[in-house]
């Protein structure tokens, strides 16, 4: 990609950022990006190509570094070198790389953390197709990965980090209660089990279920379905909004309200309030979450030792599938890279093998050895204690859960959860009723496609 392309956008983005990621001395980066690496010859075959990898986690939480030296002790052509501020913030690390790129910096490999963020960078053309790279590696894409990068009838990244959805669970709670671990259940069972380990009052009350702020947690009954599962129906000019799984996805949230079952809103966003803690802390008996939460025991200081177990995502009507909402990582090229060939040797090979020995994440990668990744990931975690992991729920959990397809949103979604949100909080605050919310919210969504569609 050409630096006059970008320029527009460094503009904007200048103005937004003031500066900043420029001002700094390294940024918290593992290499200093304003140093662009020199480009090797490469003439005689035996001088090694650097890529350049830009991503958001911590290097050396995430072992990036052990990463690295795998891969280059296999690929002894090619160096690697990651790029990160290492703050665990994807969404403010991606205006950073899209500085970067508007800049002229070396970009080769980049991470994007959603489908949002990587739909509006295709369209932008920041992404080079992978089509042919594929082609010439024989490797066809739906025997290979679970999740579906496709866009537009192309694709433009390899998922590595499989994300997965399921509800975590006090065995200890659970037991108390005489409530069996859930093998399959509804979103009207996860009410009731919520109800049932409610318990107590006041500042020391723990509540059934704890609901984040995330745009999951008010789509929670569409969020796995296999068509229309967003707030913008699959053919990208729909409103979803007035749909049956989207209000039973605000009903849900209405019960835990009244029937004092779940973290009231107005708590959580007063209090800044994070599932971590709220679980692990024993503020909540249930929340569902994701597979990032596996080899995680921890969350608070001091927090109380109690058994976690597992369950499916919870399914909208009884005869339905046992699916879950399914993300990944996307493992992308850069469109502007000069090094191609290297930077898709590195993308296969992470989001095969890379993953695995990384020993933090499940990996998208249908070939890899689910029990074995497991076994890993615990292993590598010495804050989790295996005696307090109900593995068998775990496993069961991980087995019947069905990937969900994923759905590609349009560039503009951000504007459309922005005009949904908006309503959708005035009636998690019970200042604004469910119709005239569903009303209102779709009316704001409907609008907000219109006038991008029209462009």
């Amino acid at each position: 990609m050409k630096k006059n392309k970008w320029m527009h956008l460094l503009l904007s983005l200048l103005f937004v950022m003031g500066l900043a990621a420029c001002s700094s001395d390294d940024g918290g980066t593992t290499t200093n990006e304003n140093d662009t690496p020199e480009e090797e010859e490469n003439t005689d075959g035996n001088e090694p190509v650097t890529i350049r990898m830009h991503h958001w986690y911590n290097e050396e939480q995430d072992r990036w570094h052990e990463v690295v030296e795998a891969f280059e002790a296999d690929h002894p052509h090619i160096k690697v070198e990651t790029v990160s501020p290492e703050n665990n913030d994807a969404n403010e690390t991606m205006q950073q790389i899209d500085l970067a790129a508007a800049s002229g910096d070396q970009l080769d490999v980049i991470i994007v953390n959603d489908a949002a963020n990587y739909s509006q960078r295709v369209a932008q053309g920041m992404f080079e197709p992978l089509d042919e790279y594929l082609d010439v590696a024989g490797i066809e894409y739906e025997n290979e990965y679970r999740v579906n990068t496709n866009v537009d009838g192309h694709y433009y990244a390899l998922p590595g980090k499989y994300n997965m959805f399921f509800v975590m669970l006090n065995q200890d709670a659970l037991d108390e209660a005489g409530l069996d671990v859930p093998t399959d259940w509804t979103w009207d069972e996860y009410m009731d089990y919520a109800a049932a380990l409610t318990e107590g009052e006041g500042p020391s009350k723990r509540y059934g279920t704890f609901f984040h702020t995330w745009m999951d947690y008010v789509k929670l009954a569409a969020f796995n379905q296999p068509t229309d599962s967003n707030i913008i129906k699959d053919d990208g000019v729909t409103s979803n909004v007035d749909s049956d799984h989207i209000r039973q996805s605000l009903e849900i949230r209405e019960r835990g309200h009244e029937e004092g079952s779940a973290t009231p809103y107005a708590d959580t966003i007063s209090l800044d309030l994070n599932y971590r803690p709220q679980f692990f802390g024993e503020s909540a008996a249930m929340i569902m979450t994701g597979s990032w939460m596996i080899n995680e025991r921890g969350g608070v200081d001091d927090a109380p030792e109690f058994t976690v177990a597992y369950a499916p995502y919870p399914k909208a009507s009884e005869g339905d599938p046992i699916t879950t909402p399914a993300g990944a990582d996307f493992l992308t090229m850069y469109s502007g890279s000069e090094h191609k060939e290297e930077a898709f040797e590195f993308i296969r090979w992470y989001t095969t093998e890379g993953i695995v020995l990384q020993e933090k994440y499940l990996p998208d990668y249908l070939g890899a050895d689910l029990e074995d990744v497991i076994t890993r990931l615990h292993d590598a975690s010495p804050e989790v204690d295996i005696e307090l992991v109900n593995m068998e729920s775990l496993i069961h959990t991980l087995d019947v859960s069905e990937a969900a397809p994923v759905f590609i949103p349009p560039a503009f979604i951000g504007e459309v959860e922005t005009a949904y949100r908006n309503e959708v909080e005035r009636f998690l605050l019970e200042e604004q009723d469910l119709d005239a919310t569903i009303e209102n919210a779709h009316e704001a969504v409907q609008s907000v496609i219109d006038a991008n569609v029209s462009e």
